[in-house]
């Protein structure tokens, strides 16, 4: 990832070694160094003023300064300076020194580092290349900007992109308004307008099916995780409405359903409006992913308990996991079971099917008793039960809040997942009248059929009552025309729901328009978020194989990938330092075990290998 130089290039065979002293650190020297080499004849008090105008003020005297110039045989002859221009400099052999004396997110510069030693991107925009070209074909009339892009402006941008979470830009607007390093990060900086119309043109270019596969990894694992995250959307437009679990509000938004494979890595995400209820989707959103991973195994929660799910996955001949709701059964005594373990806490495992025989259920039950609380019941299809070992049922399901739950937290911290992008809306008929008509048609099917058969009794109770008074009955007339004064209130109770019913069907109107998001910019960014939560994994897997103590990625993100620095670049080495100001005496040792950690990740730029080091630098 090529970084734009702050300063003009040098020759390394004539700069000195530098190492920080005590009033100088090294890249100050090499900034001293630098503009002596453009100026040999400056003066000691214009180099310092040169060095404050580069937002480096260097807190020492002339006659210090005068000392460094000595030392590297750079010191000014005696007596006022020439008119004439100074002769070029000896500096002009090949290697090349490049200081950025102030960095802003000197991790951040050290992940793009390992992200293009490791080629990450280069599938990206391979996909991106064929969409483009699958797209000239089918329209070859077709003319706009992305389509005579070349690789290397496909690769900028989708980084400008995938780095700016990282950065704390999390609406393309901010690329505006906020301080951010694009411009040694990428070599070059870019503004929302830019950004704006590249994500447009990736949307109608339709990329989202290009890009998905992406995500896989090369071994996607045996089992696959599948969970819906609510995003809320603030909209003054009829929209349709679901629960936004983490508001608590029932409002406008979309539904990502994201997978996971047992190592917590992304593998798929799907949008759905925010009032269809997962069991409605998951099934064809289940084969999907089987098809895209070759895994057909999932663990989902009891959004989609039932029976009828249970088949349908064992007819598209899935696998599926997951647990009973407590008000479905009464414990062990419920199941025909047996004991087949323990877990490593010592709880009790057992394994049955119903007591009582349930021939349209195919799913086997695992039940966990411990010796307090109450008792988990865990249920999955054929596939599941051939697959594992009931023991595992319990370990496997848990695992869940931390591949899914926590990464849909950790993304929202440091992926922007909650962010929303584009505002085309999609107009369709109004879901929520529909239901709502649907409920009152049956309602008021019953309370027709309840009327009808309200009047039918009160006219048989009429012409008992009828045939008493014929017969001269006494006590016998007195029941008759006590039940017929019931019956009329029944009827008319029953008259009264049903014109309640009508007045109500009346009320929802003719058929309305209610609008979805369009979210295939959505599903676009929220790939590029899945993306990079891949990406941060598997660098913490390699950082922390090579710490001698665990770290969470939060800890890194706040110690190393937020901190301020500095980068020096000569032809053989690159240096980075980290800013530890105001660390603590903790933070200050952590950072050292992880700075120690890159050390052995032998990061390389262009070849050249990365040195990072720890520095207090001046605010």
């Amino acid at each position: 990832m090529p970084l734009t130089p702050s300063q003009r290039t040098l020759d390394e065979d004539a700069s000195p070694s530098f190492c920080a002293g005590r009033k100088l650190s090294e890249v100050e020297q090499a900034l001293v160094w630098t503009v002596l080499h453009e100026d040999p004849e400056c003066p000691s008090r214009v180099l310092l003023a040169k060095a404050a105008q580069m937002q480096t003020p260097i807190s020492v005297s002339v006659r210090h300064l005068n000392r460094w110039r000595a030392t590297w045989k750079l010191n000014r002859p005696k007596g006022r300076p020439r008119q004439t221009p100074s002769p070029p400099t000896v500096a002009s052999q090949a290697a090349v020194v490049q200081i950025a004396p102030r960095l802003s997110f000197v991790g951040v510069h050290l992940f793009a580092h390992w992200l293009d030693q490791h080629e990450a991107f280069g599938p990206v925009v391979a996909r991106l290349k064929q969409a483009i070209q699958d797209h000239k074909q089918a329209y070859p009339d077709d003319d706009f900007a992305l389509l005579h892009h070349r690789e290397q402006t496909l690769l900028r941008r989708f980084q400008a992109l995938f780095f700016a979470p990282l950065c704390g830009i999390e609406t393309l607007t901010a690329f505006d308004t906020h301080e951010h390093p694009l411009g040694t990060l990428l070599g070059r900086g870019y503004q929302s307008s830019t950004l704006s119309q590249f994500l447009g043109q990736l949307e109608r270019i339709e990329a989202t099916n290009a890009l998905m596969p992406a995500l896989v990894p090369t071994q996607a694992g045996q089992i696959t995780y599948v969970d819906g995250h609510m995003i809320a959307y603030w909209t003054k437009v009829s929209m349709h409405k679901g629960k936004i679990t983490m508001l608590g509000r029932i409002m406008a938004g979309s539904q990502a359903v994201i997978a996971h494979n047992e190592a917590g890595h992304a593998l798929f995400v799907e949008y759905h409006p925010p009032d269809m209820h997962l069991s409605h989707v998951i099934v064809e959103y289940c084969q999907k992913v089987a098809m895209a991973t070759g895994t057909s195994l999932f663990v989902i929660d009891r959004a989609v308990n039932s029976v009828a799910m249970a088949a349908a996955f064992d007819a598209q001949d899935l696998g599926l996991l997951c647990m009973l709701d407590d008000n479905e059964h009464h414990g062990l005594e419920s199941f025909e079971a047996t004991p087949v373990g323990a877990l490593d806490d010592g709880t009790s495992v057992y394994s049955g099917e119903w007591k009582v025989p349930r021939p349209d259920d195919p799913r086997h039950f695992v039940i966990v008793e411990p010796a307090e609380g109450k008792t988990l019941v865990y249920w999955a299809t054929p596939q599941v039960k051939d697959a594992l070992e009931a023991t595992e049922w319990p370990k496997v399901y848990r695992e869940r809040n931390e591949i899914q739950e926590n990464s849909f937290k950790r993304m929202i911290d440091h992926g922007a997942l909650n962010t929303n992008y584009g505002r085309k809306k999609v107009i369709g008929p109004d879901r929520h009248q529909q239901r709502d008509r649907e409920v009152l048609d049956k309602s008021l099917e019953v309370a027709h059929k309840r009327v009808d058969k309200k009047t039918e009794q009160v006219k048989a109770q009429q012409d008992k009552v009828a045939e008493s008074e014929a017969k001269g009955h006494g006590k016998r007339l007195a029941q008759r025309q006590r039940a017929l004064v019931a019956l009329a209130q029944e009827r008319k109770d029953a008259q009264h729901t049903q014109a309640k019913l009508a007045e109500q069907s009346a009320a929802l109107g003719p058929p309305r328009e209610r609008a979805d998001r369009d979210v295939r910019k959505q599903t676009i960014m929220t790939f590029r978020t899945l993306l990079l939560e891949n990406a941060l994994m598997s660098f913490m897997a390699v950082l922390l194989g090579v710490l001698t103590r665990q770290v969470s990625l939060d800890g890194i993100l706040k110690v190393l990938f937020e901190r301020s620095g500095a980068r020096m670049e000569t032809d053989s080495y690159v240096l980075y330092w980290v800013n530890t100001t105001g660390l603590s005496v903790a933070y200050q040792r952590l950072l050292a075990e992880v700075v120690d950690g890159l050390g052995a990740m032998d990061l390389r730029c262009q070849g050249k290998p990365i040195h990072v080091r720890l520095k207090a630098l001046s605010p």
